[in-house]
Parts: C-alpha cells; sequence; structure tokens
C-alpha cells in the first residue's frame, strides 16, 4: 500500500508507476471531497442556528416594540388630558407642536410632540421650471448675474432632494422686488405646492442624574445602554431545534 503521507515530500511523481499516481490522485479527491463536504455540513449547520436565532430575537423585538408602544399610548393619551388644561389655566397655545411637562424639583420633563417637514406637489417642479427659464434672461452684467447665482441657491435642493420652504419666501421677497409677472408667477406656483408633512408623535424624556447632570433617558433600542441580558446566547434556539 502506497503511504502518500511519506511519499509526498519524499518521491517525484516522475518516479511512480501509473497505479501509484491513480492511488494518488483517488486519494487526494477523496480529501477534497471531505472537506468540501465538512464545510458543506458546518455552513448549513451556521445557517440553521441563524435562522433559530433570529426567530427568536423576533419574538423579543417584537414584544418589545409592542411594550413601548403601549407606553407611548399612555404617555400621550394622559398627557394630552392636560393640554387642554394648561390651555385653560395658563392661556397656553394647544395647537402648538410640543409640550413639556416637569415634576416639582425640577428632575424629570417629558416631552411629547410632532415636527412639521417641508412637502411639495408635483406642481412644484412646474414652478422651478418657470424660474429657471425666467432667470435666464437676466445675466447680463455683474449685478444681475449675482441675482441669478442667489435666486439659483435658493432654490437649490437639499442632500436628499427636498426644496427648503424657508428659502421660498426669501424668494418671494426678491420675486416682488424685481416686479418681474413671470418671476413672480413661478415663485407662487412653488409657493402654492407647499404641502408640509406632519411627523409622527414623539416622547423624549429628560432628567437629572445622581451628580446634577442632565441626561436624556434613551427610549430606542439603538441608543439604549446595554445591559447583560437574561437570555443567553446558547439559549437561542428555536422550538424544535434542540
Amino acid at each position: 500500500i502506497l503511504n502518500t503521507n511519506k511519499m509526498a515530500k519524499q518521491v517525484n511523481l516522475g518516479d511512480l508507476t501509473p497505479e501509484q499516481k491513480e492511488q494518488l490522485f483517488n486519494e487526494f479527491q477523496a480529501k477534497q471531497k471531505e472537506k468540501a463536504d465538512l464545510q458543506k455540513t458546518e455552513r448549513a449547520a451556521y445557517k440553521k442556528e441563524v435562522d433559530g436565532s433570529v426567530n427568536v430575537l423576533f419574538e423579543e423585538l417584537q414584544t418589545a416594540s409592542q411594550y413601548l408602544g403601549k407606553v407611548k399610548n399612555t404617555v400621550l393619551s394622559t398627557l394630552k388630558g392636560f393640554i387642554e388644561k394648561k390651555s385653560e389655566l395658563y392661556g397656553k397655545d394647544a395647537d402648538q407642536t410640543s409640550h413639556s411637562f416637569t415634576n416639582e424639583d425640577g428632575s424629570i420633563s417629558i416631552i411629547i410632540g410632532y415636527n412639521m417637514t417641508d412637502g411639495w406637489d408635483d406642481t412644484v417642479n412646474s414652478g422651478i421650471s418657470k424660474v429657471n427659464g425666467c432667470i435666464r434672461s437676466f445675466a447680463k452684467d455683474k449685478e444681475s448675474k449675482a441675482l441669478v447665482d442667489t435666486i439659483l441657491k435658493l432654490l437649490s435642493k437639499d442632500g436628499k432632494g427636498n426644496l427648503k420652504a424657508s428659502r421660498v419666501l426669501q424668494l418671494k421677497q426678491i420675486a416682488d422686488k424685481t416686479e418681474n409677472k413671470e418671476l413672480i408667477d413661478g415663485i407662487a406656483i412653488i409657493h402654492d405646492a407647499y404641502r408640509p408633512v406632519r411627523s409622527k408623535e414623539y416622547v423624549r424624556c429628560e432628567y437629572k442624574a445622581e451628580n446634577g447632570e442632565k441626561k436624556t433617558l434613551p427610549l430606542s433600542i439603538t441608543d439604549a445602554e446595554f445591559i447583560e441580558a437574561e437570555l443567553q446566547p446558547q439559549m437561542l434556539v428555536a422550538d424544535g431545534d434542540e
């Protein structure tokens, strides 16, 4: 029997008989197949382990999400009851976008509200196109070129492709001063296309730590401080996988 472990280093392949070469080749193929089979088995086991863990973790995350949703509902429903009372007692605007509630010693504050983000209907592009076409005729000298540059800058969109409403107001002031009907109409189209979007209601909580430092209570899983989980990694096995 050919000892391939020793011969691999000591024997030149040219010195082997055809039978020995065939034996060496077959053993090499067998080892490669064994290695491939092992890798396939390990990959299958890995995927099964990931599948089981993801399913279990999803249930944990879903429970946490549902609990946060219930807490958010409790906080909002409770504090919204105080908003009307605050409006009656202190003359505060009940329609303002945020309201802050603080305990007596000032150590805890809960803020609820929503944000308004800029939004536009599809006619905004018609307005922008009209303004762009109008201002091309402006750039005749250095002063008018500066005006064109200003208008183009105010019409530029941010990194997310959004047009800023505050810039449109500045554009309107500039257009009114020029008394150019085409420009004024183009800005009016943009202005009338404004459709602000209201965000989901938020809940924030701020508190003073023992050292007096003001902190924000993390209410998202991303911001939450890491605490050693009761559910250990080796226990993350879906039912029926054991």
